[in-house]
């Protein structure tokens, strides 16, 4: 395989589950979630963490990664410590990258609360067969507003899912973090239903954690999920004592 720039890298842990590369144009983000690693992660005071900026000469840098990089099969994650369509702006930026990685034949996917915000990148992703992903920790909008103040509901985010499904494009939920046990298994039932793929895991970085039954939460949410498909991540399977490298 090629190697990566700076731009494009190569998660480790428990984020190379989600991705064999990764790519955060931006540093910080709009949504201002509670449970949020990133401004611990680059070192940022969390009150600086929104607005986000984005890196210098990003689209050019890019653009030298991908032409490195051009026809690798590995899927590219956007992104991990930052939301690449939180705003409109952010969002346009988006069209510009893919239009990069469609000449470089890469392969994508994207990872948005803000699903709505991304609606002028389904031609190009259905076209590209790129997938769309949006979080789902909660049902609940009064525990949304809690722990995802800047973020869109959860009803907008379904309106997203419908919409890109609706133009072809395949639509993943990631319901991490499970923070609430009970809103945890509501977000599962919701993904099951909404999406083509569904991914969870635990909540991390928090002692809260710990309070919760991980093994009972695993038993119900892969009775929920049954046979659609679905990964559980490697922590919440080990939390649930069942292993480092099982999966349903």
């Amino acid at each position: 395989m090629k190697n990566t720039s700076s731009v494009i890298y190569e998660p480790k842990g428990r984020a190379l589950e989600y991705a064999p590369l990764a790519c955060n144009p931006w540093i910080g983000c709009v949504h201002g979630c509670r449970y949020c690693y990133g401004p611990s992660a680059f070192h940022v005071a969390r009150e600086n963490w929104n607005p986000p900026k984005l890196k210098a000469n990003f689209l050019e840098r890019f653009e030298k990664a991908a032409e490195e990089l051009r026809n690798d099969p590995r899927e590219i994650l956007f992104s991990f410590a930052t939301d690449p369509c939180g705003t409109p702006a952010q969002a346009e930026l988006m069209h510009d990258v893919l239009m990069v990685a469609e000449v470089y034949g890469l392969r994508l996917t994207i990872l948005t609360k803000n699903p709505i915000a991304a609606r002028n990148l389904i031609p190009i992703l259905a076209q590209n067969r790129w997938k769309l992903g949006t979080t789902i920790c909660f049902v609940s909008d009064s525990l949304r507003s809690e722990w995802e103040p800047g973020a869109p509901t959860i009803s907008e985010r379904i309106d997203g899912i419908e919409i890109a499904r609706s133009m072809g494009v395949e639509m993943w939920v990631s319901v991490e973090p499970v923070v609430n046990f009970a809103d945890g298994l509501a977000a599962v039932r919701l993904a099951r239903d909404a999406a083509d793929f569904v991914k969870v895991g635990k909540w991390n970085h928090d002692a809260r954690a710990k309070a919760i039954d991980w093994k009972e939460f695993h038993r119900q949410a892969a009775e929920i999920l049954g046979d659609k498909p679905h990964l559980f991540k490697r922590d919440l399977l080990v939390a649930a004592g069942i292993g480092a490298g099982e999966n349903e």
